[in-house]
């Protein structure tokens, strides 16, 4: 947003460094995009414009079932997660602790990813065994799976990857909502979950949406922690690490990397375009309501 006391040129010139600097970060994501339309594959003389590496892709049973899996971990962390970010966040703001409370949030972050899963891994083996023996000395065979690798113990090792980032991205929305409005509908007759769902959320929903659209974007980066807990199904980039490392990088490969970046983009995009469009209504009432009443 530009003040009259601004530079016009002062105010483009920032605007072209933002831009210059979000092409030089993209300028790697869109030379995949590009490669995945060539016939001929990564360093060909020529470039002839095709689809077909994504008609192969989606004519791979294998890899639209790892798809799906991601899709299902990326849907259960974040309608688990994002609640979890939010209470650690509302806790932030009425607690006399708050470092306290930012360092164990943000402990994760600072254990590596193959440190994480490998200690995750190990927990889940030696609790299956432990509910095993149990069921064992009970005579019922319950609590044989409970805890084998599979979804859940990949959600866990994904909620705790991904909980430090919803939780800062809510915080940060969070930063200019004031808990006296909260106060002040509550005295009014409101419910605790009226006062946040009409009050609170409004003001804070583009952090929330931000932190589901973050949760998506590093479920489907992640690898280290997945590949370690997922038990026997495929992801979606553990099929394409796994492609790399046995073939190399292949046009194909170019295309399923590509296909991560579409999504990745169009969730931010489709982020940013809502938030973007709601500011504008809102700018609008408040503009209609300051006119005078006989404009």
């Amino acid at each position: 947003m530009q003040d009259d006391y601004s530079s016009i040129w002062g105010y483009r010139l920032k605007w072209l460094y933002t831009l210059l600097i979000v092409v030089t970060l993209m300028a790697p994501v869109f030379y995949v995009m590009y490669i995945s339309f060539n016939e001929n594959g990564f360093g060909a003389r020529h470039y002839e414009f095709t689809f077909d590496w994504y008609v192969v892709i989606f004519s791979d049973l294998l890899l639209l079932e790892s798809f799906a899996n991601t899709l299902v971990l990326a849907a259960i962390t974040v309608v688990t997660v994002v609640p979890m970010g939010l209470i650690a966040a509302k806790h932030y703001k009425i607690t006399r602790y708050p470092v306290a409370v930012v360092s164990l949030m943000l402990s994760p972050l600072f254990v590596p990813a193959d440190i994480l899963g490998s200690a995750l891994l190990v927990f889940f083996k030696n609790l299956n065994k432990a509910f095993t023996a149990l069921g064992e000395t009970l005579g019922v065979s319950w609590f044989d799976t409970w805890f084998d690798l599979g979804y859940f113990s990949a959600i866990v090792g994904l909620i705790i990857y991904t909980l430090p980032y919803v939780f800062v991205v809510i915080l940060i929305t969070m930063a200019r909502y004031k808990e006296q409005q909260t106060e002040a509908a509550r005295s009014c007759g409101a419910t605790a979950w009226q006062a946040f769902w009409h009050i609170e959320f409004p003001q804070i929903r583009a952090g929330i949406f931000s932190a589901c659209s973050f949760t998506v974007i590093l479920t489907f980066n992640e690898y280290t922690r997945t590949s370690l807990l997922k038990g026997g199904y495929d992801t979606f980039t553990g099929v394409l690490v796994s492609q790399m490392l046995n073939e190399g990088m292949s046009e194909q490969s170019y295309a399923m990397s590509s296909m991560v970046s579409y999504i990745a983009i169009g969730v931010i995009g489709s982020i940013i375009l809502l938030t973007l469009v709601r500011a504008e209504q809102l700018e609008r009432v408040a503009r209609a309501k300051a006119e005078p009443v006989g404009a």
